[in-house]
C-alpha cells in the first residue's frame, strides 16, 4: 500500500533531483523502495520487516560485543556515519540510546521516514525511542561536542574501497556509495578517541589494516569484518 500522505515521496525525489541523482522511490507503509533505474540496482529500506530488521534482532553480532562491555555502562552510541542506518538500528534493539548522524540530505530524509514508520509499529516503536536521527556533518559535530553531551561509544564505518578481487558490495552498499562518501574520516577519528567517554570502535574490512596509527584494544571478528575497540578511559 502506498503512503498517502501528501508530499513524503515528492520530497525525498526532490531532494535527489537537486542533487542531481537519477533514482526512483516509492514510499509504502512499512519501507521504502529505492532504486537506480541506471544502474539496474534497487532495494527495500525498512526499519519494520525485512532483512535489516531481521538482523537488527540477532544477538550474537560482534557489533554488540564490540559496543558494550562487562560493567554494561556503555549505554549512549555515536554512530558518526548511519548510512542506511542498520548498525544504529542494531545497538538501539539491543537496549542502546543512539545518535545517529547523516549528514546528506536525501539519506537524512530516507531514515526519517523508515524510524518515523518503526516508531508507528507496535513492536518498534520501543526501539525508535532509543534512536535519534540528526542530519549534521560529523567532523562539525564532534568540535562542538560539549561535557555535557558525551557518549559512551563513538562507532564509525567507513565506506569500504573496492575490493582486490574485483567482487561488488551489496546493493544496498553500491547504492550508498553512489549517493554520499566518506569526509574527514581520519580527523573524525582521532576527534573520537578525544571525545568519546569509554571507547571507539570502527568496522573495517577482516584483512585491512588498523585505522590510523593506534592500536586497538581489542578485536572482534565475523566472516568478512571486524570491528576494532580503542578504549578512552
Amino acid at each position: 500500500m502506498s503512503d498517502n500522505r501528501p508530499g513524503t515521496a515528492e520530497v525525498l525525489l526532490g531532494l535527489a533531483s537537486a542533487a542531481g541523482i537519477d533514482i526512483d522511490i516509492n514510499v509504502e507503509d512499512e519501507g521504502i523502495n529505492i532504486e537506480l533505474p541506471g544502474a539496474d540496482l534497487g532495494f527495500r529500506h525498512s526499519f519494520v520487516n525485512g532483512p535489516m530488521a531481521r538482523r537488527a534482532r540477532q544477538s550474537t553480532q560482534a557489533l554488540l560485543r564490540a559496543c558494550t562491555n562487562r560493567q554494561r555502562n556503555i549505554r549512549s552510541v555515536l554512530d558518526l556515519t548511519a548510512g542506511w542506518g542498520a548498525d544504529s538500528l542494531t545497538l538501539a534493539a539491543h537496549g542502546q540510546q543512539v545518535t545517529m548522524l547523516e549528514q546528506n540530505s536525501l539519506l537524512c530524509a530516507i531514515l526519517a521516514c523508515s524510524l518515523e514508520r518503526l516508531a508507528l509499529d507496535e513492536r518498534g516503536h520501543e526501539i525508535a525511542r532509543r534512536l535519534t536521527l540528526t542530519k549534521a556533518n560529523a567532523r562539525d559535530f564532534l568540535q562542538d561536542l560539549d561535557a555535557g553531551q558525551d557518549f559512551d561509544c563513538i562507532y564509525l564505518d567507513p565506506m569500504f574501497p573496492a575490493h582486490k578481487s574485483g567482487a561488488k558490495p551489496g546493493r544496498e552498499m553500491q547504492i550508498l556509495q553512489t549517493l554520499t562518501g566518506n569526509t574527514d574520516i581520519e580527523s573524525c577519528f582521532e576527534l573520537s578517541l578525544q571525545k568519546a567517554r569509554r571507547r571507539v570502535v570502527v568496522k573495517r574490512p577482516l584483512k585491512a589494516p588498523a585505522f590510523g596509527e593506534s592500536r586497538p584494544d581489542m578485536v572482534y571478528r565475523e566472516k568478512s569484518i571486524r570491528l576494532d575497540v580503542y578504549l578512552t578511559r
